[in-house]
């Protein structure tokens, strides 16, 4: 059982990734940009968002509170946001505007994520929930900042 929490606390996130990947290779070459083009924002916002909320709350790791050694080597730092699920929240999240079908499968890659870091001993669920939180904030951002873009001034710039 350790083994399967191991490997997805560490390792899972990069079929998000390549889901993500698959996702965008399969939308319509007309929705590409748009699509590239949240993904680069909505991460940029949940990044500074989860980097400001950092800085405001500190929330010790359950290995550091609890006594215990972790299931995968950690430095015992600020948990609050979990990364991971920042990341693997964020590219779920907008990946949702974009092919619902794709995400859904994302969804339980996520939630298995941080349930595995939760268990792993290396986030509390204040730690998942506040990365997921601003992954999905970060993405309605993204995405709707995207759109905006796109239609406002590449999809309307002269063809060269």
């Amino acid at each position: 059982m350790n083994l399967l929490i191991i490997i997805s606390a560490q390792y899972l996130y990069l079929l998000v990734i390549a889901a993500i990947a698959i996702a965008w290779w399969l939308s319509p070459k007309n929705i590409k940009k748009q699509f590239l083009l949240s993904i680069i924002l909505a991460g940029a916002i949940a990044f500074i968002l989860s980097r400001i909320a950092s800085r405001l709350y500190y929330d010790p790791r359950p290995f550091v509170t609890e006594h215990v050694k972790p299931l995968i080597p950690h430095a015992a730092d600020n948990g609050f946001p979990s990364d991971h699920a920042l990341l693997t929240g964020t590219l779920t999240a907008i990946t949702y505007f974009f092919k619902k079908n794709i995400a859904n499968i994302m969804l339980a890659l996520t939630v298995i994520i941080g349930i595995a870091r939760v268990l792993a001993k290396v986030h509390s669920p204040l730690d998942i929930a506040g990365g997921w939180i601003f992954g999905i904030i970060g993405s309605v951002a993204g995405y709707y900042l995207a759109r905006y873009i796109v239609t406002k001034y590449i999809a309307r710039a002269p063809a060269k």
